[in-house]
């Protein structure tokens, strides 16, 4: 039944924040989209099921961190050396669109220093 699909599909969603310093690239954003284009009357939308119970139930996994509850990590550390804090504001938009500018700039203007 697509009806019992769509409702888990609703809660898994509810479940994965969208995440605003990623615009555009945002996972959560994705999801939301591929379930508007894929259930474009909501629960009476003719999906396949077996295909979309096996999508919700690996993303469920992955929000529900269960290989990090089974797999519990023991160190604290990374391989870049940065804390999980440190990392996620290096893969923000804001940050991103600073240095594709400063790269830019470097580039029209390679003798000036560009801070």
């Amino acid at each position: 039944m697509s009806s019992n699909v769509f409702r888990k599909v609703t809660l898994l969603l509810s479940k994965w924040p969208l995440d605003l310093s990623k615009k555009g690239r945002d996972i959560g954003e994705h999801l939301r989209h591929k379930v508007a284009i894929n259930f474009p009357q909501g629960e009476t939308s003719k999906v396949h099921v077996q295909e979309w119970s096996n999508f919700v139930e690996h993303l469920g996994n992955i929000a529900n961190n269960k290989s990090l509850t089974n797999h519990p990590r023991i160190l604290k550390s990374s391989a870049t050396g940065l804390s999980v804090e440190e990392c996620k504001e290096i893969v923000s938009t804001d940050f991103l669109s600073y240095v594709q500018r400063h790269e830019y700039l470097k580039s029209v203007n390679p003798n000036k220093s560009t801070q």
